[in-house]
């Protein structure tokens, strides 16, 4: 059976579309649709580009199957929705194969009477933003780690005094979209950051520096699909775009193809870069 779930960008809360004081039906806009475009010449006509135009996801949601206040569940999911705003928020979908996410955003809604037979429906639009995604996001660090607690092979580890540093990672994107890449530095990291991603003969396709380094008590976070670098230090958040180096790229993808992605940390250092590869789906 499908089931269908929306939640806050960060996760923190859920709107849950199958029970019977919300429950989500006829769905439409679940698949893939592309725009098409050509170029007359006089040996014909070319195509010139392919781009993504998401169908809108469309939901007939009944709001009192279990004989409820139909007002009241329609007005929590519309307070839900409120706590998202015109920001991005995801739509999961689970269609008993692949459990899966989308971005969207709130289209329209209806508000009309409840039927003469008791029945409150009403349709709800979100317009899609991106392909489908895998709900678990390929994700690890490059750090030191205690080589008791290390897995091995790794893919470009070197050994000291019973540790395992990490500096370069190697990985794959198989999709035809490029991969946008969440990443976390967090701890002690002593020199100015820098961030790459290069091919595996060492060519550099794409870099982000920071003018800063990181110290305990302070979490970076660069975040492509909402296009945020937040720097945090004891609960208080900060804009931390200035520290990008403008010559080079603000927020990072992988493109389609394998690469190595890595730092310039150092093996003293004890901090930790960690990313997350969000894994696009042609489903």
């Amino acid at each position: 059976m499908r089931k269908f779930y929306l939640h806050t960008y960060d996760g923190s809360k859920t709107f849950d579309l199958n029970g019977k004081n919300a429950f989500a039906a006829e769905p439409k806009g679940l698949g893939n649709a592309f725009a098409l475009s050509y170029k007359d010449s006089d040996k014909g006509k070319h195509l010139v580009n392919v781009t993504p135009s998401f169908e809108n996801i469309e939901l007939q949601i009944y709001f009192n199957a279990d004989g409820s206040d139909g007002y009241l569940n329609y007005k929590s999911l519309l307070n839900f929705l409120a706590a998202c705003g015109t920001s991005l928020f995801l739509f999961e979908y689970d269609d008993g194969v692949t459990d899966k996410y989308c971005d969207v955003v709130l289209k329209s809604n209806s508000k009309t009477e409840i039927t003469d037979e008791g029945v409150f429906v009403e349709p709800f639009v979100f317009e899609r933003q991106t392909y489908w995604y895998e709900k678990v996001e390929e994700s690890f660090a490059l750090k030191n780690t205690d080589a008791g607690q290390t897995k091995f092979p790794l893919g470009f580890p070197f050994g000291f005094a019973g540790h395992v540093f990490k500096k370069k990672q190697r990985i794959s994107n198989p999709f035809f979209v490029d991969a946008p890449i969440t990443i976390t530095i967090t701890g002690d990291i002593e020199n100015d950051i820098d961030i790459y991603i290069e091919t595996l003969d060492g060519h550099r396709v794409a870099e982000i520096a920071l003018a800063t380094n990181n110290a305990e008590g302070t979490t970076i976070i660069i975040e492509p699909t909402t296009k945020k670098i937040t720097v945090t230090t004891d609960g208080v958040s900060t804009n931390g775009y200035g520290l990008t180096d403008k010559t080079k790229q603000s927020f990072l993808y992988l493109p389609q193809g394998e690469y190595y992605i890595g730092s310039n940390m150092e093996d003293t250092d004890a901090g930790a870069i960690s990313l997350a590869v969000k894994r696009y789906l042609f489903d």
